[in-house]
């Protein structure tokens, strides 16, 4: 008798199947004239719902242990953190004057 929960086959099927649709939605978004970074917004938006899918359910974070959660979650507050460090020098830069020897 095992202990951990048994996800079917058919739950698979549909979250490929939403997979799949994911990303025929992010090519078709890619053909669509959209004013400023709006692009750019669903494209990261289709790709987190993407990413939390595969997280979820194909890497099995959704039965695991607290302790997976707490790694994930430390994760990604890792990634916020260096990109808002990279994007804190990327809008800064321009605010000190032209140095010789730089």
């Amino acid at each position: 008798m095992s202990l951990e929960p048994v996800v079917s086959v058919r739950t698979y099927a549909l979250v490929l199947l939403a997979l799949i649709l994911l990303t025929f939605l992010t090519v078709g978004i890619s053909f669509i004239h959209l004013s400023g970074g709006w692009h750019i917004t669903f494209g990261l938006l289709i790709g987190v719902v993407k990413a939390s899918l595969v997280a979820l359910f194909f890497m099995h974070l959704l039965h695991s242990p607290r302790l997976s959660w707490l790694i994930v979650f430390l994760a990604l507050v890792w990634l916020l953190l260096l990109f808002a460090l990279t994007l804190a020098d990327y809008f800064t830069r321009e605010l000190i004057p032209f140095m010789p020897g730089h």
